[in-house]
């Protein structure tokens, strides 16, 4: 990491935990803002609250082992319960899905992307959204993902 050594993390911490604060963090902000900056704001947040869906990215290549300390994350930050129903309220995406999202839903890709009905059809050339996301469709129509 650029020469930078992390120092250990304190007893009886895990990233599990230090990501559960982060998104404890991120919630409460999230919280505040809609609270304080909506005319009904509090009233609002009292609706949606426990109806929430989340979204978290991930690297590619992350499967059900991440997924499950990052739900676990979720839980001992306080955005869901502990229940089948709060775990169900936690979806994910990875990082090179959310980059391709970004790019459509701001029109970087539209020269080369078209939609019909609930398809996207890409021609099979390369597509360049960020420097984290390539996408490839070979001539025989197959994905390729590069990161």
């Amino acid at each position: 990491m650029n020469g930078m050594r992390l120092g250990p993390l304190p007893r009886r911490k895990t990233a599990v935990h230090v990501f559960g604060d982060f998104l404890a963090y991120l919630y409460q902000c999230t919280r505040v803002f809609i609270t304080d900056t909506h005319g009904n704001g509090a009233a609002l947040w009292n609706a949606v609250e426990h109806d929430i869906q989340f979204v978290l990215s991930h690297p590619n290549g992350w499967e059900g082992a991440q997924q499950t300390k990052m739900r676990r994350a979720a839980v001992y930050g306080g955005l869901i319960p502990d229940t089948n129903e709060g775990k169900a309220r936690i979806r994910f995406v990875t990082e090179g899905e959310a980059s391709l999202h970004a790019c459509v839903l701001n029109g970087l890709v539209a020269d080369v992307l078209s939609v019909s009905r609930s398809m996207l059809f890409a021609k099979p050339e390369l597509i360049t959204c960020t420097e984290s996301l390539k996408a490839r469709l070979s001539d025989s129509g197959r994905r390729r993902w590069d990161t």
